[in-house]
């Protein structure tokens, strides 16, 4: 069995239609939902698998680390508001963490050796995205620990970059890469397009100084992790 953690900002449609939908698959043991936005109108009530924690304001990206330390299973299922992932999919993702626990599994993988490249990569990879994740809660634990190492670096919002360190507690604890997986996931609309409110868009879209800020975490989560060289020569990079 897994956790679902979930955060909200500004997209509450599709964060109550996940939490419907999450709270309906056998895998999942429980939903945590970190809102970090206004208060949640559910007025046919929230399922009973899902725990809502709200927020007085906005505490950003590390919140997730902070709502999966209360989870009450070993695996734990990262995913965004803007993209619903299918029954099997998730069930896919689980299986193959069973098989690997103290790695990250993921849809979303991330090429970082020699610089941070945005386009989706499949197999052992040092990043895999928070988007779609499944991560154990030791290794979500050993990334909340760190976090105070990256205190020092600005960001929009505050914790971007949680994704990189998540991927590298993982592949110090597990000595190996992280893997993506090519596994179907469905977009909501509006996703990747660029909006005239700046609150509604994605973080890359909104903030000019995203690519080079994950850069800049890559190379301090090589310090903090002590994997200054990637894990292996023959992945994608």
């Amino acid at each position: 069995m897994l956790t679902v953690v979930m955060l909200n900002w500004t997209r509450p449609e599709y964060v109550i239609q996940n939490i419907n939908r999450y709270a309906s698959y056998k895998v999942v043991e429980s939903v945590l939902c970190f809102n970090n936005g206004a208060t949640l109108k559910c007025s046919a009530g929230l399922p009973p698998k899902c725990i809502l924690i709200e927020s007085s304001r906005d505490l950003g990206l590390y919140s997730r680390f902070a709502a999966a330390s209360l989870a009450r299973t070993k695996a734990i299922f990262y995913t965004d508001d803007d993209l619903w992932v299918p029954e099997a999919t998730l069930e896919a993702l689980y299986a193959a963490w069973q098989g690997s626990p103290s790695s990250c599994h993921g849809l979303h993988g991330r090429a970082v050796y020699k610089g941070y490249k945005r386009e989706n990569v499949y197999g052992p990879v040092e990043v895999v995205l928070t988007r779609a994740v499944i991560c154990s809660r030791d290794v979500n634990n050993a990334a909340l620990s760190a976090v105070r190492f990256f205190e020092d670096m600005q960001a929009e919002p505050v914790g971007n970059g949680e994704d990189i360190i998540l991927s590298f507690a993982a592949m110090s604890s597990s000595g190996a890469l992280n893997r993506s997986h090519s596994l179907p996931s469905f977009n909501y609309p509006g996703y990747g397009e660029r909006g005239s409110d700046r609150t509604t868009i994605e973080i890359h879209l909104r903030w000019p100084g995203y690519f080079a800020h994950r850069n800049q975490v890559v190379e301090r989560s090589r310090e903090v992790f002590h994997l200054k060289e990637p894990l292996s020569d023959t992945v994608n990079f």
